[in-house]
């Protein structure tokens, strides 16, 4: 018996003591967490997961919670933890996780796609070289790949995925085998039992499925055949055809061999019932509203055929009249009632009135840069307030419009308490700083192409200010300009901004007087230059250079209405010239060139500009118009070499003509009309017996803004700018196709002084430029270029339209037309 114990003795020491010397970790800090194993995975990757853990007390279950959150990665087949004592810290435990990689995809393969190119599928899985194998997605992507082929029209279409590993290289290959069947296409559709109510030809407008034809492929997809059911279902109820049903769809397939077709006649058999009139709508349980104020929101009339869409819309007009006015949590049921005999349906409408809601919290969520305090002072409604479902529409459009954002999404959720929510505002951040390197057009008469640099961000350090920095540089033209612009003032819709700007240029085609007579060389009177169309030699014009300095301060608030955005802003230029060019052989018919000869000559200016926005979007909007007047006053001071006012009265609008959805996933096709007018003059103070420098002080047509496709021409007192543009937008906010007429009216007046001018009054059909054009734009704020094909044409003097105006510039010759580079950009 003693021999016994002694033996079981010598059997248990052992073990406390391995047990003691396994026991040497606890209660000791982890001081280091390391992997030993890692190919293609980047510890990098690991440190966001691994940090947390540091410092704190090792245990078991702390050991596993890592280990579980290591394998959700998706990126180890094997995880193997070992202790092993601190390397940063003696005194703690060094966690060491030896792992096995997932393998790593090297080929992703397809076999059996004849009639779907390799490039499409590969897009469409999930699956790519480089990725780490996870076997489990690949049956999402069998998925994806039999989806696509249905869309396609194939049916029967099969994929089957199965991969191959390389132990040696823990590398793998992906091989999608695809059976894809034949192709089915709809030869025709009929309809059964249709024969008191609704034509086949109407119910073949509201399907997407079509018959193969001249204009369509005639694809079958499931989906978009169960898509119209509903839609023919839908269209029956609005007709008062309320137990109308789809019996059942009968199909037929016919195989085609010699075109390895699947042909399908579909037939779809209705039951069309009787037509219901609508007996009205009866309220009880409302006490917020009275009865008279929800039926003024209900504009389907008792008597009337019952429309099933018009009562959906009545009742959401009903509901939004409690949600905009914080009543969020009421229940509304309806009780449908049917007369059976005389076929009139009505509703019971219970509401189930609760108190007000209140927001709890308001979360933004999403914004990497911007400052969450931005977006808040966006939004028109704060913690503590009662909800406002058009409150917070009016902060979507605000937010949109700072084009900070690619897309904003509002969430409501319920609060801690009855009656308190919390609004989760959802941002995905755009990209709102940009490096340009290219080049630029510059207006004028000789239209010089300069070279470009510049940086702006309108959303500096994620406050929402705008700084940015041009410099540019041609043989003509070189400029810098540095400009800053704080968008809100002590939180305010208050902006205040600055720029400033040095330049050296190159004046050309300067009009000269050597004899000074006050005419410009070599004409006597102004009647001799009026009758050659103003037109002067060049061997009689002259060259200048031109060093300037500017600055510029502006500031202006901003009212949110109802009725829309009304502005109000207000700008001071400050400016010195410095002009150089030898006396001895020029003399410039500009007395102010004369006199800016080698001297800096100081030149101001005060803006004042007025505004009403109704538009959704201030860049690229939907909908909505905006009204402006410009008015700028050049001389404030005695030393100000120029003296007029300049006027700019603008008007724009925008309408949405229809919008279709194109697919499942949210996309559509929709146009906009887009108008613009803008109407500028030059004019003279009538205060002051001044000249007005028409070719330094006027307007120009530059041919990318104004007038596209024109040769470029400057000096006008008065332009009237007009454009009506169609827009399709191909990708939202990445590429438009636009369809244009622009009409650019330009006058000069009677006297070369503008003290006095009856152009406007004279005004002919002559006067006019036209550009109709058509051409793909890049819709991003960014990046606002434009690529038109433009005919130009204009009407002569004796009223025949000249359809080659400027045959020399034409790039297609034959049928005189231009490849056009332009630009949107709010110019006015």
């Amino acid at each position: 018996m003693r021999r016994i114990r002694i033996l079981i003795l010598l059997v248990i020491l052992p073990i406390n003591a391995f047990a003691q010397e396994e026991q040497w970790y606890e209660g000791k800090p982890i001081s280091d967490i390391q992997f030993e194993g890692l190919g293609t995975v980047s510890e990098n990757e690991l440190l966001g997961l691994i940090r947390p853990y540091l410092g704190r007390t090792y245990t078991d279950s702390l050991s596993w919670e890592i280990q579980s959150k290591l394998y959700a990665l998706d990126y180890f087949n094997i995880i193997l933890p070992d202790l092993r004592p601190g390397i940063s810290n003696p005194e703690g435990v060094a966690l060491i996780f030896q792992v096995k990689e997932k393998p790593q995809v090297e080929d992703v393969l397809f076999t059996g796609n004849t009639k779907v190119r390799y490039g499409v599928l590969a897009d469409e899985v999930l699956v790519k070289s480089g990725d780490l194998l996870n076997p489990g997605s690949l049956s999402l992507d069998e998925q994806k790949i039999v989806d696509y082929y249905l869309e396609k029209g194939f049916i029967d279409a099969e994929a089957v995925a199965s991969y191959i590993v390389d132990e040696l290289t823990n590398t793998a290959s992906v091989l999608f085998a695809i059976v894809e069947g034949k192709q089915t296409k709809v030869s025709d559709i009929q309809f059964v039992g249709n024969d008191e109510h609704v034509s086949d030809k109407t119910l073949k407008s509201l399907m997407k499925t079509k018959p193969q034809s001249f204009f369509g492929k005639g694809l079958y997809v499931e989906t978009k055949l169960q898509e119209d059911i509903k839609a023919i279902e839908q269209y029956y109820k609005d007709q008062g055809l309320i137990n109308a049903k789809i019996l059942n769809v009968d199909k037929e397939i016919v195989i085609d061999e010699e075109q390895n077709l699947a042909k399908l006649a579909i037939t779809i058999v209705i039951q069309e019932g009787d037509v219901w009139t609508y007996g009205g709508m009866n309220f009880d349980g409302n006490s917020i509203y009275q009865v008279s104020e929800l039926e003024e929101l209900v504009l389907q009339q008792p008597g009337e055929v019952f429309n099933s869409s018009r009562f959906q819309m009545d009742i959401q007009r009903i509901e939004d009249l409690y949600y905009e006015n914080g009543y969020i949590f009421n229940n509304f049921a309806y009780e449908e009632i049917r007369d059976s005999e005389q076929h009139i349906i009505s509703y019971d409408v219970k509401i189930t009135e609760r108190d007000l809601a209140y927001i709890e919290n308001i979360i933004i969520r999403g914004n990497d840069k911007t400052k969450s305090y931005i977006i808040r002072r966006e939004l028109p409604l704060e913690e503590g307030e009662v909800f406002s479902k058009s409150k917070i529409i009016d902060g979507v459009t605000n937010l949109l419009n700072l084009q900070f954002f690619s897309a904003v999404e509002p969430q409501p959720y319920p609060g801690d308490e009855d009656g308190l929510m919390d609004l989760v505002i959802e941002v995905e951040e755009g990209k709102t700083s940009d490096i340009g390197l290219g080049l630029t057009f510059s207006g004028g008469p000789d239209f010089p192409i300069s070279g470009q640099v510049s940086w702006s961000d309108k959303n500096f350090l994620g406050r929402g200010q705008i700084i940015g920095a041009t410099a540019t540089a041609s043989p003509s033209v070189q400029s810098v300009s540095l400009g800053f612009t704080e968008p809100r003032i002590l939180g305010l819709r208050w902006s205040g901004g600055a720029e400033f700007r040095w330049g050296h240029s190159v004046n050309r085609r300067i009009n000269m007087d050597l004899d000074g007579n006050g005419f410009p060389d070599p004409y006597l009177t102004w009647n001799e230059y009026d009758a050659v169309g103003r037109i002067v030699p060049r061997d009689h014009q002259m060259q200048y250079d031109s060093h300037f300095l500017s600055t510029t301060f502006s500031t202006g608030y901003t009212w949110i209405t109802r009725l829309g955005r009304f502005g109000a802003s207000t700008g001071l230029r400050l400016a010195w010239e410095f002009v150089k060019y030898d006396p001895t052989v020029y003399r410039p018919h500009s007395k102010n060139i004369r006199e800016n000869l080698e001297t800096w000559k100081y030149d101001d200016s005060i803006s004042l500009r007025v505004s009403w926005d109704t538009r959704d979007l201030q860049f690229n909007p939907t909908k909505g118009f905006i009204l402006s007047e410009s008015v700028t006053f050049a001389g404030i001071l005695p030393a100000s070499r120029r003296d007029y006012i300049k006027s700019i009265t603008r008007f724009n609008f925008n309408q949405l003509l229809f919008k279709v959805p194109v697919n499942d996933e949210g996309g559509y096709f929709q146009s906009i009309f887009y108008f613009n007018t803008a109407f500028q003059a030059l004019l003279s103070k009538p205060w002051i017996n001044e000249t007005v420098d028409r070719q330094r002080d006027g307007f120009y047509i530059d041919g990318m803004f104004v007038a596209r496709g024109w040769e470029p021409n400057s000096g006008y007192r008065y332009l009237w700018d007009n454009t009506l543009q169609l827009i399709f937008p191909i990708a939202p906010n990445i590429l438009d196709f636009d369809i244009f007429l622009d009409a650019v009216g330009s006058w000069v007046a009677k006297d070369g002084r503008f003290k006095s001018s009856n152009a406007l009054l004279k005004m002919n059909i002559h006067d006019w430029r036209f550009s109709l054009g058509g051409g793909f734009r890049f819709a991003n704020p960014q990046f606002p270029i434009g690529i038109y094909l433009v005919k130009k044409f204009r009407w002569n003097i004796d009223g025949d339209i000249d359809w080659n105006p400027e045959p020399r510039l034409a790039e297609f010759k034959k049928w005189g037309m231009d490849l056009v580079i332009a630009f949107k950009l709010d110019i006015y």
